[in-house]
């Protein structure tokens, strides 16, 4: 699922869409197994926490160098969260099936590759040139 045009050139945040994508992968694998209804929690949990991170950090970086499109990505993120907890909420409720599973972590896998290719992209380019000319 990962590749490498979803590079954005900034390694941390980089490095944090690997480990996403991984954690997707690892569902489709659990999914192959029959074991999609425990992973999917798991995977769940896994997002709930990682996100948080990723997002303040890409966040942090944007604030630090004064990028302008900060609130409309800010926005983007908290509605991905938003997905997540309706998600959890979903799987609280009741016993998850493959369908839901594989509901979850196509619309998981499009949004990120989305988000990534447009707006981390162009919020990257931003902050590339700025690290170059203004190193925190």
């Amino acid at each position: 699922m990962w590749t490498d045009d979803l590079t954005v050139g900034i390694d941390e945040i980089d490095n944090q869409h690997k480990a996403l994508f991984e954690q997707l992968e690892k569902l489709l694998d659990a999914c192959v197994a029959g074991r999609e209804r425990e992973e999917v929690v798991t995977m769940l949990c896994f997002l709930d926490q990682y996100v948080v991170a990723h997002f303040a950090a890409e966040e942090k970086l944007q604030q630090e160098y004064g990028y302008p499109g900060y609130e409309k990505h800010r926005a983007e993120h908290e509605e991905f969260m938003r997905r997540i907890n309706r998600f959890v909420e979903e799987v609280a409720a009741a016993a998850p099936s493959r369908d839901f599973v594989l509901r979850v972590n196509q619309t998981l896998i499009d949004w990120l590759t989305s988000h990534i290719l447009t707006v981390d992209r162009e919020m990257s380019e931003f902050l590339l040139k700025n690290m170059r000319c203004n190193p925190i």
